[in-house]
């Protein structure tokens, strides 16, 4: 025979499982406006019916006797699609990168601004013109030649200048890298004090459900961290997550322990060295540190130990210190600077150094030591000898009959046979020429031949392009990001209509099941009191 309050006890369960859901379901609308907040429901079961024969009746087949226990809940869980969830974050680390990218790059941009208009291009349009003017002149015209000298100076000035806003912009991220850094690592060890607290509540759950406030504010941490790098995401049994960046684990939830991002001293290495404090290099594939990285350490062709080949802030100082070094070295060398330094047109300061006579010894004669800088964008002048002897360039080599030691002077041509002289700009002329065969190597033999205009025109083009690439990958990501967003919104968000249609069917639920311990009532009644009385 069927258990006597069997009823009560379906109807009193249903009861506590609509309450619960109504409560469920308010929540939800509560926290509608509450930022990283997941959506919940109870997840409900048929109860189960027993099969002891014992308690069975009617026939040995069924288990009628205990048919209709009513439901109850397991618990209650989140609404998450764990798939959308990795969609987003692998989009929202391509959109962090490309957003960061193309910021550095503008900053680059904004150095190197107009360059092949009334940048770099003008100036160096002014100094050949000025040296123009000059070979059609004699070449003792000083106020001629001094006008190429302050030509030659304004256009290393310019270099100079560029050198050290890209140097400032460089120093800008070097130290946003450093703070990123130190924001990741803080971000993974709240996450791993986060995984101890839901290690220690889920103690109080069954298996499958835990604290879902919790969850939630680990989800945004996750979310955060997406933003840095490419990362995978584990839950583990206990309800703690592991995530692993890069490949290597950061935060191991069982372990409760922490691998943190180590950043070498990048003044002393001269490259951003990032690696996990196991040992392993970062070796990012997406991510606003993987921005820092190739934008710091990208140097296109002239790429070196754990520089790589993106065209980053790296690649166009090296880009403007090769212009300074292919005019310098062309000039100095058609000059005759290789076999006398005091020919040498442009030179270097050394380490330290910046002041404008330093390259004279106390002889007043080119310090050799002048001769064996490398020049720089950062470092390039033109000689003390050259601003104080501007005529200087316009003086050609001859060996003297006496003595056999090479002299420089004017090159002197008989005009006509009664003996008068014209001089010849020749040298001048000749310097000039070596950069009209339009082939010259600028750098690396992978990266440029031509003439100085083209090679002007092939950095500013380089540089709009990698902007343009980057922005539009941007564009890109945003969208697909947005729509993975508003994918998840549906899924995990609260919709109003939809919590309120559910409050309405709760409503009813718990109403009808209300009636029917009313209903239980009166016939337990009957059956008690009206049973055997005849007529009643």
């Amino acid at each position: 025979m069927r258990p006597t309050f069997l009823g009560f006890e379906t109807q009193k369960r249903t009861l506590q499982v609509a309450q619960k859901s109504l409560d469920i379901a308010g929540n939800n609308i509560s926290n509608i406006n509450t930022v990283g907040y997941t959506r919940q429901r109870v997840d409900l079961y048929a109860m189960y019916v027993s099969g002891n024969q014992s308690l069975r009746w009617c026939s040995d087949t069924n288990n009628l006797s205990l048919t209709g226990q009513g439901v109850n809940a397991y618990g209650v869980s989140q609404i998450r699609d764990i798939y959308i969830d990795k969609r987003y974050r692998e989009n929202t680390a391509v959109e962090a990168e490309t957003e960061k990218t193309v910021n550095i790059l503008s900053d680059v941009e904004d150095v190197l601004d107009n360059i092949d208009t009334d940048g770099l291009q003008y100036f160096t349009e002014q100094f050949f013109k000025a040296m123009q003017d000059y070979s059609v002149e004699r070449p003792d015209a000083a106020e001629v030649a001094t006008i190429a000298v302050n030509s030659a100076t304004n256009l290393c000035r310019l270099l100079n200048d560029y050198s050290t806003k890209l140097c400032e912009v460089e120093d800008t991220y070097v130290s946003e890298l450093e703070d990123t850094v130190g924001y990741v690592n803080n971000l993974m060890k709240e996450m791993n004090t986060l995984n101890d607290r839901i290690r220690k509540e889920k103690f109080n759950y069954p298996e499958e459900y835990g604290p879902n406030e919790l969850f939630d504010q680990m989800n945004m941490y996750i979310d955060e961290l997406a933003n840095y790098g490419d990362i995978s995401v584990t839950q583990n049994t206990d309800g703690t997550f592991t995530v692993d960046m890069a490949g290597i684990r950061v935060v191991d939830g069982e372990k409760l322990k922490v691998n943190a991002l180590v950043l070498g001293d990048y003044y002393e290495n001269g490259q951003a060295f990032l690696n996990f404090e196991s040992g392993e290099e970062v070796n990012l594939h997406s991510g606003i540190l993987k921005s820092y990285i190739n934008m710091l350490n990208g140097n296109g062709v002239y790429a070196t130990g754990r520089q790589n080949g993106s065209y980053g802030i790296a690649y166009f100082k090296t880009a403007i210190d090769e212009f300074a070094r292919t005019i310098a070295q062309t000039f100095n060398s058609a000059n005759g600077a290789d076999e006398d330094p005091s020919r040498q047109m442009f030179v270097g300061y050394p380490s330290g150094e910046q002041d404008p006579t330093a390259d004279l010894n106390k002889d007043g004669k080119m310090d050799i030591g002048y001769s064996q800088v490398v020049i720089t964008a950062g470092n390039i002048h033109v000689s003390t000898i050259w601003r104080e002897n501007p005529t200087m360039i316009g003086m050609t080599k001859s060996i003297d009959e006496v003595t056999g030691k090479p002299v420089y002077g004017f090159d002197e041509n008989s005009a006509d046979g009664e003996g008068s002289v014209n001089l010849q700009n020749t040298n001048v002329l000749y310097l000039l020429s070596k950069f009209e065969d339009g082939n010259i190597k600028f750098g690396n033999e992978n990266d440029f031949r031509g003439d100085v205009y083209q090679y002007i025109s092939f950095l500013s083009d380089r540089l709009a392009e990698t902007i343009s690439y980057e922005a539009s990958r941007n564009e890109t990501a945003v969208s697909t990001v947005d729509t993975l967003l508003d994918a998840r919104d549906e899924v995990s968000g609260v919709q109003m209509d939809e919590e309120g249609i559910n409050m309405l069917n709760y409503q009813k639920w718990y109403s009808a099941s209300s009636r029917m311990l009313t209903t239980l009532d009166d016939a337990l009644d009957k059956l008690i009191n009206g049973t055997g009385r005849v007529g009643l």
